[in-house]
């Protein structure tokens, strides 16, 4: 079988030459923080994100990735756990509803507004809570959060 390679032959000096080739180790990765991602359709549980939110990280409507700013109207947030607005970080609520299933509480507004002073309380209007336990609602004094530890691989995929 003349002027036909061998395949054998062929495979053999290909393998030989991928098994020659040069080995480089794989390129570190830069992981960037995972983005905070807001909901407000009362379906997903936006308890952490909305938290993130109200503390000043900046988000992303889940829906359309579209920046969230300093202000959200009209939107229903379904939370499984307590949120707290910070002073001073700008963020307002505005005809909102937040629906807490576990706890068979909603609370409606109204508008709540953090501010720009970080000394002065945010302010609440037009604001009810229906399910609630007494004192809901009412601000209170919170201690310095601690500086988190920087994670580099936070938002790195692992297996």
């Amino acid at each position: 079988m003349r002027g036909r390679p061998n395949v054998a032959l062929v495979a053999s000096l290909l393998l030989a030459g991928i098994a020659t080739m040069p080995v480089h180790a794989a390129a570190p990765r830069d992981c960037v923080k995972a983005e905070v991602v807001l909901w407000g359709d009362g379906r997903h549980d936006d308890t952490a994100a909305l938290n993130a939110w109200l503390h000043g990280a900046d988000a992303v409507w889940g829906a359309d990735g579209t920046p969230v700013g300093s202000l959200i109207a009209e939107h229903s947030f379904r939370l499984s756990a307590a949120v707290y607005v910070a002073a001073g970080t700008g963020r307002t609520l505005r005809d909102f509803r937040l629906v807490f299933p576990e706890r068979h509480e909603t609370v409606t507004g109204g508008t709540i507004a953090a501010g720009d002073d970080p000394g002065r309380a945010p302010a609440m209007s037009g604001v009810e809570i229906a399910g609630g336990d007494p004192g809901e609602g009412k601000p209170f004094d919170l201690p310095d959060p601690k500086p988190a530890a920087k994670n580099t691989e936070e938002s790195c995929a692992t297996s």
